[in-house]
């Protein structure tokens, strides 16, 4: 029978506790009593209470479009060719493979321990699904790289280079575990004066904040809602308190 991931649950103030080992498996769901969920995360450099957090940004030389060997249904490991980037010893440890494009396509794998490629090298991707490849690959397949998404987070920068995964509890320092805080009440940076009950993104101003959502019909752009304004409307620089609503 699999192991199910359980939740932690956090006495207040547990999810600020900062360590320099791992005390959990990345993305682990921790709670407070009073519902505020959190992700538990690895940092890629200190950052300050009451900011967002985004996945590591992807590398072009890994992201999609890998050429791919022929992998048979069941294969445990898919062998791609990396672009002009080295790959460090477990850097894709407990991320995903997936299939991006062509035979294949739209398949999705965990990434088991794995040694170190060299730059344009074969990466003989190790995964760790029961089964392995579910539909066979052939010589047309397309992969790419991702980094698990709570491994290595840093700032939210003002454009998108990836998902917010959350705000900081605490000042964290940098290659220092903790959480991250997904839902519930919080107190965020704000770039911008907000009104009561309006939602939030991401600052496209001031990294690691977070601004007002404003559209006209028609209009699109990068506009992933982390909050919804609560309380007291803040000024530009103060602290907004606010409901977090990412996914838990």
């Amino acid at each position: 029978m699999a192991a199910t991931l359980d939740i932690v649950y956090l006495n207040y103030g547990e999810e600020k506790r900062q360590t320099t080992t791992q005390e959990h498996p990345y993305g682990q769901l921790g709670m407070n009593r009073d519902g505020r969920a959190y992700r538990y995360i690895f940092m890629d450099g200190a950052v300050t209470a009451g900011k967002l957090l985004q996945t590591p940004a992807n590398i072009a030389a890994h992201d999609m479009d890998l050429v791919t060997a022929i992998a048979a249904i069941g294969a445990i490991t898919i062998s791609v060719t990396l672009g002009a980037t080295a790959i460090a010893a477990d850097e894709y440890k407990d991320g995903y493979l997936y299939v991006n494009d062509l035979v294949g396509e739209g398949q999705f794998f965990k990434i088991d321990t794995h040694a170190l490629v060299a730059s344009s090298g074969t990466f003989a991707v190790p995964i760790r699904d029961e089964g392995g490849v579910r539909t066979a690959l052939d010589a047309t397949s397309l992969c790419g790289l991702m980094k698990n998404p709570w491994k290595d987070v840093i700032i939210a920068p003002t454009t998108f280079t990836g998902d917010v995964v959350g705000r900081t509890t605490r000042d964290m320092s940098d290659n220092n575990f903790g959480w991250a805080q997904r839902t519930g009440l919080a107190a965020l940076l704000a770039d911008g004066v907000p009104i009561i009950g309006q939602q939030l993104s991401r600052s496209n101003g001031v990294a690691g904040a977070v601004e007002p959502i404003v559209t006209t019909a028609g209009a699109t752009g990068e506009f992933q809602t982390v909050a919804v304004t609560t309380l007291i409307a803040a000024v530009t620089t103060d602290y907004q308190i606010c409901n977090m609503i990412l996914p838990p």
